[in-house]
């Protein structure tokens, strides 16, 4: 329970009525944004609410000169400073100590620029939220405001806790339905849009894997409190104590970009690092998923890109499709392993070919064939030796290959065999 020790007692008929006022404020749906606002304009300070890994919920500028803009130093990210500049650790292991409100001074370098008072919301002598307001000193009526915020915050905190732990067993039973080996299309859920997360649109698959992990609940926590911190929907399951599930849309429904989806996948698997400090963090991600039934074969993927990676990348984030001609030797009985493969070696070749009418796969296909003799290579395509010298060079500018490397033209041997094997038929999947 929030330590209501620390405060100085008020007239029971006030307090019941100031009490109400933020009680109503969860009724009405305003969330911690709601509280922070109205908190913020009847002590008239900046007030900032946080989780219990210091990713902000809510903010209420009452005084915007409280932050300011910093610019970045030497391309260093200050990223939750609470797990990194040892001066702010020192007060977060106050809170976690006492349980009890610390003054945090100013920090310029971080673009605050005014002290605050942090109040520690605390349900079972454990630390939920954490309550910023922008002043160093409150009087004893702004303390009575304080403790009545604190008080609807420990009461959201728990209606929350239910209402997750209900979503939670909702959106588990729907993502073991897509990935286990007896799900099938016909048992998923018949809604297409389920707790936020709609089967009709496209989605990343990943898989969290952290080893010597503190337990499902916390990881599943963790990765929640990141993902709210990005501009995704996402959606994050623990499957087990050490692997949790990551679906990852884009946040407007719209096309989902693979540079968002790298950067976040990226700033999620630093935080877990940041959080998780001492845990090895490795992040396998599979193929986009358009159908219920792309979603097994992307769990499969993200799985084999985490254990083909153990002996090469301790941690980090590996993409299946990083594995390349591994991935269709690793799983060569799935239908669609070896279409994707050839799409994703061929794939820009082909498009490049067709809308400026020169088949450079073919171009490729005979210079390997040659043994990568450019000499022998024109004869046979009745070109000159520059103008083969040209394509290669556009095929690798376009391709983003290394045409000298040795593993790269195993792949483009085995991709182009697949190709006139399958034939047109690959670009229509």
């Amino acid at each position: 329970m929030v330590m209501a020790r620390d405060f100085l007692q008020a007239d029971n008929l006030d307090v019941d009525s100031l009490y109400d006022e933020f009680l109503q404020i969860i009724v009405n749906g305003g969330g911690y944004k709601g509280i922070a606002d109205l908190l913020a304009q009847k002590l008239q300070v900046s007030v900032l609410i946080e989780d219990e890994y210091f990713f902000v919920q809510a903010r209420s500028f009452f005084n915007t000169s409280t932050f300011s803009k910093i610019q970045k130093k030497n391309g260093i990210k200050y990223w939750k400073p609470q797990y990194l500049d040892p001066r702010i650790i020192e007060y977060v292991r106050m809170l976690q100590n006492t349980l009890r409100p610390v003054v945090i001074p100013e920090l310029p370098e971080y673009g605050i620029s005014s002290a605050r008072l942090v109040f520690p919301v605390v349900i079972k002598n454990k630390i939920k939220k954490y309550l910023n307001i922008f002043k160093k000193d409150l009087s004893w009526e702004q303390m009575r405001i304080a403790r009545a915020a604190l008080h609807s915050l420990v009461v959201m905190e728990t209606c929350r806790y239910g209402q997750v732990e209900l979503e939670d067993r909702i959106m588990k039973s729907l993502i073991l339905g897509l990935i286990s080996d007896k799900g099938e299309d016909n048992k998923v859920h018949g809604e297409k849009r389920i707790l936020g997360f709609d089967l009709s649109q496209e989605a990343v698959f990943a898989v969290v894997q952290i080893k010597t992990a503190p337990g499902q609940l916390q990881v599943e926590e963790v990765l929640r409190s990141i993902i709210s911190d990005l501009f995704i929907n996402a959606n994050a399951i623990a499957i087990n104590d050490e692997q949790a599930v990551l679906l990852v849309q884009s946040a407007e429904c719209g096309t989902l970009e693979s540079s968002v989806v790298n950067e976040s996948l990226q700033v999620i698997f630093e935080g877990l690092k940041m959080i998780f400090a001492g845990c090895q963090v490795k992040i396998g991600v599979g193929r986009q998923c358009f159908k219920p039934r792309d979603y097994k074969i992307a769990f499969n993927e993200a799985c084999q890109a985490l254990s083909f990676a153990g002996s090469k990348k301790e941690e980090g984030v590996i993409y299946y499709h990083s594995l390349r001609l591994m991935g269709v030797l690793l799983n060569p009985a799935n239908e669609q392993t070896m279409p994707v493969f050839v799409r994703l070696i061929l794939g820009k070749l082909h498009d490049y070919s067709i809308a400026h009418n020169i088949n450079l796969i073919e171009s490729l296909e005979c210079y390997l064939k040659h043994d990568c003799c450019i000499q022998s290579a024109a004869r046979e395509l009745f070109i000159h030796p520059n103008t083969l010298r040209y394509r290669l060079e556009k095929a690798g500018k376009i391709s983003g290959m290394d045409l000298t490397e040795h593993d790269t033209k195993l792949e483009l041997q085995l991709a182009i065999k697949l190709y006139r094997y399958q034939g047109e038929s690959l670009w229509k999947a």
